[in-house]
């Protein structure tokens, strides 16, 4: 993706803005390890988080044990869940922490996620004289994010490359002929 020798990178992975993309746009899942490696090149990577949400069923434990296994960090925090059912799961802030405590490592930001609620956080990390980089699916992404980022990854123009199982077969629909007719 980007020649960067010798330049120090974080990656800081937004695991539910990803998920949720790539199943909306592609019905598959993204490959983490495999975004992780083609945004670091040939450069350092510092560290890789990705940020992601618990449930009380469990079910995204061993998905978490595979990032770990792969060498990703992952740092999860319980879904919250309020008495009008509506769920909430959102880890903006914490990200844009650990990215203005760790900017002093870094030559390059990789942020995985469309969300333009980081615009601001590019904004911080460009005036600190480091790259911003953005890896996301242009088609959830926000343009306000694009407009601040140095550089830019659509995984939607390789999506062979970063997602994981079969691509979906749309069947044509049939419509059937009504048999009955008009009175």
């Amino acid at each position: 993706m980007l020649e960067t020798p010798n330049r120090r990178i974080g990656v800081f992975i937004d695991v539910q803005n990803m998920y949720y993309s790539a199943r909306n746009i592609f019905n598959r899942k993204v490959n983490f390890p495999q975004i992780v490696k083609e945004s670091v090149g040939n450069g350092q990577l510092v560290r890789a988080i990705a940020y992601a949400v618990t449930t009380k069923a469990g079910e995204e434990s061993a998905f978490l044990e595979a990032l770990e296994k792969q060498g990703i960090e992952v740092i999860a925090k319980d879904l919250v869940e309020f008495q009008s059912g509506q769920k909430k799961a959102n880890w903006d802030v914490g990200i844009a922490i650990d990215v203005v405590r760790m900017l002093d490592m870094l030559d390059v930001v990789v942020l995985v996620s469309g969300d333009g609620d980081f615009a601001p956080l590019a904004d911080y990390v460009r005036g600190h004289g480091r790259l911003f980089h953005v890896v996301s699916f242009r088609e959830s992404t926000s343009s306000e994010l694009l407009d601040v980022a140095d550089i830019y990854s659509n995984i939607s123009d390789q999506p062979d490359v970063y997602l994981i199982g079969e691509k979906e077969v749309k069947k044509p629909v049939l419509k059937k002929k009504s048999i009955l007719k008009p009175i």
